[in-house]
């Protein structure tokens, strides 16, 4: 939805999430590469450094890209290809979060391949990159509430504990532009579980690598993709959208977060066994507490 027009140009909100959402990141990037943690690999602090802007802006092209184009192939069911120009409406809001993850690392780990940067470089980049996103999703989790997308199952439909709960929590929401039922506002409820909870896990995570100084290259990718998994996984009992495409016993939706976190298991535990792949810190003494 348009959040203002200036001079009868529209400005829309996700258009201003995603603004917000990159400059919070360029802040925690550059922050990253002033602690100097990874001075002994110079490629990851050249692109912490003297080299942001250009690996945030190809961050921020593949995440547009990406995102759109996932969607197009995967959930257009063929609508794009006989209305071409609905291609370009990057002000619409369907976009798949699933695809865009794969797209996004797969032609991310492109960019830095052309770039020259070892393999070991990138998944650290990827590790610090991934710190900072569910910020990134609560931005868009808001973007989702305020137009009243991804609208949820009634609350009725739910155990009536359960339902009372969550009604006092504030997690039930009418939304106007869909009818007048009460339903559980998983807006909210991905907002903080996807927020709040992943970023603490990655926040105690790193935490605990720099203080001990023993960084295992992608922990925190795979903490991520796995959490993220299992939270998402959850949370598509109660998406109305969701209910419609149910494949034996789970949503089209579940069944690739049970993918996701099979992989991420495979991923921890093949990095895990490989002692190449523990770093030390650049700054060996209180780097944590100084930060």
């Amino acid at each position: 939805m348009v959040a203002f027009t200036i001079f009868g140009f529209s400005i829309y909100r996700y258009w201003i999430f995603y603004a917000v959402s990159f400059i919070l990141w360029y802040f925690w990037l550059s922050w990253v590469g002033k602690k100097e943690w990874f001075k002994n690999y110079p490629k990851v602090q050249y692109f912490l450094t003297e080299g942001l802007e250009d690996f945030l802006l190809t961050i921020a092209l593949w995440v547009i890209i990406g995102w759109r184009l996932w969607h197009i192939l995967i959930y257009g069911n063929w609508y794009y290809f006989s209305h071409f120009a609905e291609i370009f409406q990057l002000w619409k809001w369907w976009m798949s979060f699933i695809w865009w993850i794969i797209g996004v690392v797969l032609l991310l780990f492109g960019f830095l391949k052309y770039k020259k940067v070892s393999r070991k470089d990138a998944l650290i980049l990827f590790d610090v990159v991934l710190v900072f996103v569910p910020f990134w999703i609560l931005l868009w989790r808001f973007g989702n509430y305020l137009n009243q997308e991804l609208y949820w199952i009634p609350i009725a439909q739910l155990p009536l504990r359960l339902a009372d709960v969550l009604t006092n929590l504030w997690f039930s929401h009418i939304y106007p532009q869909i009818d007048k039922i009460q339903r559980v506002n998983t807006n909210f409820l991905s907002m903080t579980l996807e927020w709040i909870l992943l970023l603490s896990i990655q926040l105690i995570f790193l935490s605990k690598m720099l203080k001990k100084w023993q960084y295992r290259i992608w922990q925190l990718s795979t903490n991520f993709l796995l959490w993220y998994s299992i939270i998402r996984f959850l949370l598509e009992y109660v998406r109305a959208d969701s209910q419609l495409e149910y494949i034996w016993s789970c949503t089209k939706s579940q069944w690739f977060f049970i993918c996701f976190a099979i992989l991420a298991l495979g991923l921890k535990r093949y990095f895990y066994r490989r002692k190449n792949f523990n770093l030390v810190p650049y700054k060996q003494r209180n780097v944590w507490n100084n930060a």
